[in-house]
């Protein structure tokens, strides 16, 4: 038996229920398939490099089993023609590459979906407090660069006799086709 490790990107979109129901058809589908499941781990939602689908998101799950890999091809077509599935690639590993699989998977896509969520940011410091501690020498220091770029982003005005001095080639070149036509 040789170990196998297929990391498949499921539509972001899906409901934890429906992730559940998604990762247990793939598994059941190989194990159906001759295969047998060492470890299953979901990483989460995570951007993707590229649109997929037109999507920019999509969940991770890493799915190590054992197989003969006789059938492999069966399971690569069924993950294929799964809608659900955005992408996914199969390689054969060593025996020391497998995982320990720690958790179920309610724990999992319960762990997933919390680190996902926004939760409200808790401060040790007022800020306040941070800017009552600041000396008027650090603010003055920090107030100066700021001026300084603000006059390096100031236009240079034309001169006029810049513009005068411009002009003058094309005045000459006027001048000598009069002349020409003369």
């Amino acid at each position: 038996m040789n170990y196998y490790e297929t990391l498949y990107i499921v539509h972001s979109a899906l409901e934890a229920g429906r992730l559940k129901d998604i990762v247990l058809t793939v598994e059941k589908f190989l194990k159906d398939n001759g295969g047998e499941v060492v470890a299953t781990e979901i990483w989460g939602k995570k951007k993707l490099g590229y649109f997929i689908d037109k999507q920019k998101y999509g969940t991770y799950i890493l799915l190590q089993f054992k197989s003969d890999g006789m059938k492999n091809n069966n399971f690569n077509v069924e993950m294929e023609h799964n809608p659900s599935i955005l992408s996914y690639m199969t390689v054969k590993i060593e025996e020391a590459g497998i995982r320990e699989q720690t958790e179920d998977l309610d724990t999992q896509i319960a762990g997933k979906e919390a680190k996902t969520s926004r939760a409200p940011r808790v401060e040790e410091k007022p800020v306040v407090e941070v800017v009552e501690e600041a000396s008027t020498e650090e603010v003055a220091v920090e107030e100066a660069p700021a001026e300084e770029v603000v006059a390096e982003e100031t236009p240079v005005e034309e001169t006029k006799e810049e513009t005068v001095a411009e002009d003058a080639p094309a005045e000459a070149e006027v001048a000598a086709e009069e002349k020409v036509e003369e």
